[in-house]
């Protein structure tokens, strides 16, 4: 998406891009287009009510040592299985 239509796109919908859904640099999505982090890149996908829809995605990095966030298993958890 060149910068007018970013331009564009953040003035029609009064938005920042870091309000858009992220996608990470590594989806092959991004990865076929060249996209790199920062930049927004626009989906169309086939919609059977709609014909096509259309979503906009901000590439970020693919760090996914933040990403996720595991907690641990709670102490009943193991009992409680046992006893299925």
């Amino acid at each position: 998406m060149s910068e007018k239509e970013k331009k564009e796109l953040l003035e029609k919908y009064d938005i920042r891009p870091d309000q858009l859904p992220r996608i990470l640099a590594t989806d092959p999505a991004v990865l076929s287009t060249g996209a790199r982090p920062g930049q927004i890149i626009k989906i169309t996908r086939k919609s059977p009510t709609a014909k096509y829809a259309t979503a906009y995605r901000l590439v970020v990095e693919s760090d996914t040592s933040e990403s996720f966030v595991f907690a641990e298993p709670a102490e009943d958890f193991s009992a409680a299985s046992e006893e299925m």
